[in-house]
């Protein structure tokens, strides 16, 4: 298997992802299964730990009438939870060839790379202020404010929300999407296109907290970063470009609460 340069731009579109000679990719299928494996372990930790909750809360209170999570063990429990998903698609990729880092794409990317990456993304970020300003009906930011203000005076969850926005989150859905799921069919008969759609249409689905508008905006956020995956080979880009991302947003948020 030959090795893929990594220029900008790159002329053929259906050109494979850039990767190391010699190493191969789970097909389509293997990586839809081991994808879906990764679904359950994350709805296994939920679960395990909700379970736990209750039986704690039942011990201390004796009644089974459960309150409300605390919100630093639920932010806890949505970082495990994107964790366990995380490692188990890394140990498939480790599987498939002799890194995993390799597989994932957690490479260094260019300098040029990460400054289209980064003009890209702050375009993309103002024309979406820009969209809600003028339509406010369709703005999610006031309950998101309200999410953060209710933080305020709880500096574990506070800080338990940062680490999970701007740490976790773009770190972890990143190895999964544009990592594990767009080099495992970016190399089927889908290609560098197919894999971008496809991955970024389950990067969107996972985001039933948002409206369907706002799930249509990370949808074409996926797809940036899909493009910025494919076009410079790392993921450790797509890593930075979407915790820029969240650390804007959530500044914006802390600033308005």
């Amino acid at each position: 298997m030959t090795t893929i340069t990594t220029t900008y731009p790159i002329p053929d579109i259906e050109a494979p992802l850039p990767m190391v000679a010699e190493r191969r990719a789970w097909g389509f299928w293997a990586t839809l299964g081991w994808f879906g494996a990764a679904v359950a372990s994350h709805f296994a930790v939920v679960i395990l730990f909700g379970l736990g909750f209750m039986i704690w809360w039942l011990v201390n209170r004796g009644n089974l009438d459960v309150g409300t999570v605390p919100p630093t063990l639920e932010y806890i429990i949505i970082v495990l939870s994107m964790l366990a998903p995380a490692l188990l698609l890394t140990l498939a990729a480790r599987r498939a060839g002799p890194s995993a880092q390799g597989y994932l794409g957690l490479t260094m990317p260019a300098k040029r790379h990460i400054l289209i990456g980064v003009g890209l993304t702050a375009a993309y970020w103002c024309m979406g202020a820009v969209f809600f300003h003028l339509f406010p009906a369709f703005d999610q930011t006031p309950e998101l404010i309200r999410e953060y203000r209710s933080l305020i005076g709880n500096p574990s969850a506070l800080t338990m929300y940062w680490v999970t926005m701007v740490v976790s989150a773009p770190v972890l859905e990143e190895i999964i999407f544009r990592g594990f799921l767009m080099r495992g069919w970016s190399e089927t008969r889908l290609g560098a296109v197919g894999a971008i759609v496809l991955s970024s249409l389950l990067f969107a689905a996972i985001h039933q907290q948002y409206t369907l508008l706002n799930i249509g905006f990370v949808l074409l956020l996926g797809l940036l970063l899909g493009v910025m995956r494919w076009r410079s080979g790392s993921t450790a880009l797509t890593i930075m470009l979407h915790a820029a991302w969240n650390f804007t947003s959530v500044t914006w948020f802390a600033l308005q609460a």
